[in-house]
């Protein structure tokens, strides 16, 4: 079935639990994972160097957004460490987080990417579903979407038509 299963992460709950249930299923497959992270490219101006007073400002954000990534990445490969499933990480930069995720299940050979469904309605959810959604309709390689679970004391919402 599937050897190699690659989970991005955006660092989030939601993130973390889809990394959770990719690592259950690689464990019950025998598959290996990867986890992968994409560093959004830094669109910062000169206005943004002035407002911060820091000519270096570009530079600055994005050593402070590896940083975020190495966390989020060591979080979900501790996920798979202490299941006994073997686990590689990613860490790319792009301006398209879903062209990333594609070109990354490519070159790697993932048979399956397992991505987080934020569940949110309006505007967000156009903006954040619609990577996932890319990436299942532009990326030819399978895609399992993992819903997390109502937290308790929260009223379910119908899904938007």
């Amino acid at each position: 079935m599937y050897k190699h299963i690659l989970i991005p992460t955006d660092g989030s709950r939601l993130s973390e639990e889809a990394a959770t249930a990719g690592v259950r299923l690689a464990k019950a497959l025998g598959a290996r994972v990867t986890m992968l992270h994409v560093v959004p490219e830094p669109s910062t101006s000169g206005l943004d160097a002035w407002t911060h007073d820091d000519e270096q400002f570009e530079a600055h954000l994005e050593k402070v957004l590896e940083g975020r990534a190495d966390e989020y990445l060591e979080t979900a490969c501790d996920i798979a460490r202490k299941a006994g499933v073997p686990c590689d990480r990613a860490l790319v930069r792009g301006e398209s987080p879903h062209a990333e995720i594609v070109i990354e299940a490519r070159e790697r050979g993932c048979d399956l990417v397992v991505m987080a469904s934020h569940g949110r309605k309006g505007d967000d959810a156009v903006i954040l579903a619609s990577e996932t959604l890319k990436v299942m309709t532009l990326g030819g390689v399978p895609v399992l979407v993992h819903r997390s679970a109502p937290v308790a004391g929260r009223k379910l919402q119908p899904a938007a038509a």
